[in-house]
């Protein structure tokens, strides 16, 4: 994955990105409404791949004390988040938003430094998730959470057969995404699924979407999404899920948190 133009495709889609990321906002809100039953009361929190902030206000209301750092990769993302300072400081008569432009991959921050660690429809950037968590594990305090959602296998499936040139490196199964926590220190996991679905007038729109959603290999982006033999693939796959004169593409989500402990002791994992 090239990392620079990943940052320049984020960077194009910031400005519209809270009118397009439909599906990223109903699944921000599904992770907030897992976290709001789960007893926390965090001083300090991450949020990885943060994008223009979508969790900020939801976290500031349910953490009204706690410190929040915003981490992500687009300058122009957190430029966006920035925006929404003024909304934030009326209700709660201060900032307590830091943002950081930065890789997940290499994330500053020394050990033991959050509480509590989110990160919603970002994990698939990374370019390890093994090696993301276990950094993830690292800069958790002992009796911290760490909460996640990202895409999983078996999303996009209307466009299996597309040359892997295509297409991105291969989503996680919920198994996989158990043993990354497990064997870094991230006890008592529980997961969950959910699928989401988007409909389409138009092969072309989907075509949008995938570039704005970034579901591709970056470093064949301009290559492959652009060029006319991947569109007319597309078509012909898509055609395949048309139902009532529209075209599907469809999004598997794995919903998931864990502890970090000072032992190795852990109760079996929850699949739900």
């Amino acid at each position: 994955m090239s990392k620079i133009k990943k940052i320049r495709d984020f960077d194009r889609a910031a400005k519209d990105y809270k009118k397009n990321a439909v599906m990223q906002l109903n699944i921000a809100d599904e992770l907030i409404d897992q976290l709001s039953v789960i007893k926390i009361k965090p001083n300090k929190i991450l949020d990885i791949g943060s994008a223009n902030g979508i969790l900020n206000n939801k976290l500031t209301k349910l953490f009204p004390a706690a410190k929040i750092v915003n981490l992500d990769i687009s300058i122009e993302m957190l430029k966006e988040s920035k925006k929404e300072d003024s909304f934030i400081k009326s209700l709660f008569g201060k900032k307590n938003i830091l943002r950081i432009n930065g890789d997940m991959d290499q994330m500053p921050f020394a050990d033991e430094s959050f509480d509590l660690i989110i990160t919603s429809s970002s994990i698939q950037w990374s370019d390890d998730v093994k090696k993301l968590f276990n950094a993830i594990s690292n800069i958790l305090n002992t009796g911290g959470l760490f909460i996640f959602s990202t895409f999983m296998d078996g999303t996009l499936n209307e466009l299996d057969g597309l040359s892997d040139e295509l297409l991105i490196n291969k989503f996680l199964n919920i198994h996989d995404y158990a043993f990354c926590l497990s064997s870094n220190s991230l006890m008592d996991p529980v997961l969950t699924t959910d699928t989401y679905q988007l409909k389409y007038k138009n092969p072309k729109e989907a075509l949008l979407d995938l570039k704005k959603l970034g579901v591709t290999k970056s470093n064949s982006l301009k290559k492959g999404l652009r060029g006319k033999g991947f569109y007319e693939k597309l078509i012909n796959h898509l055609k395949l899920s048309l139902k009532e004169d529209f075209y599907f593409l469809t999004y598997e989500v794995c919903f998931g948190h864990a502890w970090k402990k000072d032992d190795q002791l852990s109760k079996p994992i929850n699949f739900i």
